[in-house]
Formats: C-alpha cells, sequence, structure tokens
C-alpha cells in the first residue's frame, strides 16, 4: 500500500517495467530512428511531439529566480537581471537562462490551495486532488497513453531521479521507466559478474519447465504466457546493441560539460537524448528547494546547477531542430512565502508561484500574469493547474475534455476543470 492507499498500480523500477505490456516490446530497445518520424501521425494542431518536465522539487522561490523583488521588504539580498527580452527580468543567479528568453516564456501567476508538498505535487503532476480510495495517472501517464508511440521499442514515459509516481487507473502498462541514475541507467541490463550468457539461458529454460507445470496446475495460463514474454523481451533487451543511446559517454566530453557535470545536468542530457530517440515524455527532478532554512544560500547553490544545465538543453534543442517540437516545462508544487522566517528562510506558499515553459509551439518571450509588489498574492491573470495542462494538452493535440476510463468504468477528464482552456498568450 503506498501513501495513497493504492497498491495494484504502483510505479516501475526497471526490471518491474519489463514485466509489463509495455516492457514486453522492449526487445531491440532505444533504436535510432529516422527523424521524419518525430512529427509523424502529429494531429494539424500540433507542435509538439514530447514534454520535457524538470521538476523542482520542495517548492521554488518565485521571489529569488523568476520572479524578484529587489528593494522590497520580502525581496531578500538577490538583485535582478535582464533577459534577452526587454522588460523581463529574472533572479541573478540565472544569466545563462537569462539569455534565452526569446524562447522562454513565464508565467507569474500559478496558484491553488495545495500547500503541503504531497498534495501540492500530486495536483501538478495529475491535474486532480488527492483522494483516498483512487490513484489519479499522472499526465506522463496520460501522454503516453493518448499519444501512438514513436518508436515501438521504447517506453512512452521515463523519469529521471526523483520519486517513482505510479500509472494510476490507467495501469502499470503506463507507469514511468525510472532511471536512478543517468550516469549509470541501464545497471539492471547487464548480466551479474557470476553469471555468463550460456548459464542465463539455462536459468531461462529451467524457469520456462516450471512455468509450464505450473500454468497446468492453476488457471490463469494467458497471464503466465505473458511473463515469459516480459521476461524474454528483457533478455532480449540486454543483448540489444540500440541500448547502448542510454549512454552519455557516446556524447562528446564538450556537450557534457556544458550541461554541467551534476546529476541533474545529466539527467537534462539524457532527457534530450530519449527525445531524440521517440520517447513522449521525460521527467528530470532537481531537489532540495524545500529552503525553511538559509534559503539564499541554498538557492544560489541550487541555481548554479539548474542555470547551466537548462540553459544548455534549451540551447541544445534548439541547435539541434528540436525545440519546436519538444515542450519543456519548468515548475514545482508551490512557491515560498515572501516573509522570511527566522531561520533565513522561506516556508511553503501556494497562493502565487512561477513557472518557465519554452518550445513545443509555445510562443517565447512571454511573461503570463504578476503577483503584488511583494510577491505575496496574484495581482493579475490567475493561471489554474488546470489551464496549465490545457495548455500542454493543446501543444500535443489532446482533448483536455476527453475521457479515460478506470478498471470500473469510471470516467476522468484528462484534464478535471471542464472550463480549463489553453493560456492565450503563450499559443497565440
Amino acid at each position: 500500500m503506498n501513501e495513497h492507499g493504492c497498491s495494484e498500480y504502483e510505479a516501475l523500477t526497471r526490471r518491474q517495467f519489463l514485466g509489463t505490456s509495455a516492457g514486453a516490446t522492449a526487445a531491440g530497445f532505444l533504436g535510432l530512428i529516422n527523424p521524419e518520424l518525430l512529427l509523424a501521425k502529429q494531429g494539424p494542431n500540433a507542435k509538439a511531439k514530447s514534454v520535457i518536465l524538470l521538476w523542482m522539487n520542495g517548492g521554488m522561490s518565485h521571489i529569488d529566480t523568476w520572479d524578484p523583488k529587489p528593494g522590497t521588504d520580502t525581496g531578500g539580498p538577490f538583485e535582478a537581471i535582464d533577459t534577452a527580452v526587454k522588460g523581463i527580468r529574472i533572479g541573478q543567479h540565472l544569466p545563462q537562462t537569462a539569455k534565452e528568453f526569446q524562447d522562454i516564456s513565464l508565467i507569474r501567476s500559478l496558484t491553488s490551495r495545495e500547500g503541503s508538498h504531497e498534495r501540492a505535487s500530486y495536483l501538478m503532476h495529475t491535474g486532480y486532488k488527492p483522494l483516498g480510495s483512487f490513484q489519479h495517472s499522472t499526465l506522463g501517464s496520460v501522454v503516453a497513453k493518448m499519444k501512438h508511440k514513436i518508436n515501438k521499442d521504447l517506453p512512452p514515459y521515463v523519469t529521471v531521479g526523483g520519486r517513482t509516481w505510479p500509472a494510476g487507473f490507467l495501469g502499470s502498462e503506463f507507469a514511468a521507466f525510472h532511471i536512478g541514475d543517468p550516469n549509470n541507467p541501464t545497471n539492471d541490463l547487464e548480466f551479474h559478474s557470476s553469471v555468463d550468457a550460456k548459464r542465463f539461458q539455462r536459468r531461462l529454460k529451467l524457469l520456462r519447465q516450471f512455468d509450464r507445470k505450473f500454468a497446468k496446475q492453476h488457471r490463469g495460463k494467458e497471464v503466465i504466457e505473458a511473463y515469459v514474454n516480459h521476461y524474454q523481451a528483457a533478455y532480449d533487451m540486454m543483448r540489444s546493441p540500440s541500448v547502448s543511446a542510454f549512454d552519455l559517454e557516446k556524447e562528446p566530453g564538450d556537450v557534457r560539460d556544458r550541461y554541467g557535470v551534476t546529476f541533474f545536468g545529466q539527467g537534462c542530457l539524457l532527457a534530450r537524448r530519449l527525445v531524440q530517440v521517440g520517447i513522449r515524455f521525460v521527467e528530470v527532478t532537481l531537489p532540495g528547494w524545500d529552503t525553511h532554512g538559509d534559503n539564499f544560500t541554498r538557492v544560489a547553490e541550487l541555481c548554479t546547477d539548474l542555470d547551466r544545465a537548462y540553459s544548455a538543453l534549451i540551447s541544445d534543442l534548439r541547435r539541434l531542430d528540436m525545440l519546436d517540437n519538444t515542450l519543456v516545462l519548468l515548475c514545482s508544487e508551490f512557491g515560498r512565502t515572501p516573509t522570511i522566517n527566522d531561520g533565513n528562510g522561506r516556508d511553503h506558499w501556494p497562493r502565487v508561484w512561477s513557472a518557465a515553459i519554452a518550445g513545443g509551439g509555445i510562443k517565447g518571450g512571454q511573461l503570463v500574469g504578476a503577483s503584488t509588489a511583494g510577491g505575496e498574492e496574484v495581482d493579475k491573470d490567475p493561471i489554474q493547474v488546470g489551464q496549465l495542462h490545457a495548455t500542454i494538452c493543446h501543444a500535443l493535440d489532446i482533448n483536455p475534455r476527453e475521457m479515460n476510463y478506470a478498471p470500473d468504468g469510471r470516467p476522468i477528464r484528462v484534464v478535471e476543470d471542464i472550463e480549463a482552456s489553453p493560456i492565450a498568450q503563450l499559443i497565440g
């Protein structure tokens, strides 16, 4: 039983992924494809083929990053700097990102009522408030289900670092393929040092004998056969040379350095590689934003990592002519309090916070909404989470009002709020 009271839709590790019907297609995993296929079968209004979600886990301080308030009682010690777009200024610790703002837009008026990490993260990932009796699916799982696979050998949804979100009511077929370490993403796809290929084949043969005997004695022959097929797919994937597409060592050293040789930097590079070969949805987590104490030192350190990796990702996607069909969303579960506490930190603040969005046909250089002078409340154009999800759906040519169905037949809209519409300023 997980924290949401649900155990049947657990998120998948690499090995568990191989035991799903998605895993059954994993032989020949990560084969490179013709770039023209990346835009194949998109609807007439779609721009994005893939989404990269950069998740700032813990609650990113909007005032110290995207919505600086220098010279105010709430602003703290940081200054604001100009960006490539006149009139948009951001925090001083994001100088490389500032140069990319011809393709980046800011939403400065996100708002919700969810002030706990679990509930707010759930809302941002699923678009729904948590229910004790039901596990909704994340947007990544929804995209995995509703959009065709660009390459049938690839899992459509991958997470790098962070938590492993369950696939919810859509089932484990659409759960994320989780990578714990971007520098070693395929460590479960190699033989143990004590097992060679011949010995592994003998073990497979013995396993099949046990399975056949079990199938004769019990019902559910189809389930057992599916399991055998999944296990074989795992073995085929282990042997496939295309697994090397996960190998960051294949990237030139100067490219790896541009992203930063850190967990998050290499995770962003891996995300670029994965969407490049056809994965629909990749989430990369940068933890540490829960800055109740020593906020300014910690934000400066986090921004150093973020600034290098994020700016490299945007410029790299542009260089490879991938930015127009890759939507990059950078967000967290809420912002931080304008008031600075006794520990020189900021606390949880869902009343107003910011997100950055780029690519995927989204207009760059836009400023959506505004907070008040001290960053306490929304001053103009409040944006609900449903509107953000509807904007992503628009970019992918997904109908936000379309229904998916739980195993018990319950209809679940892609976006809960039936009135939610895409953010007009971002889509033209």
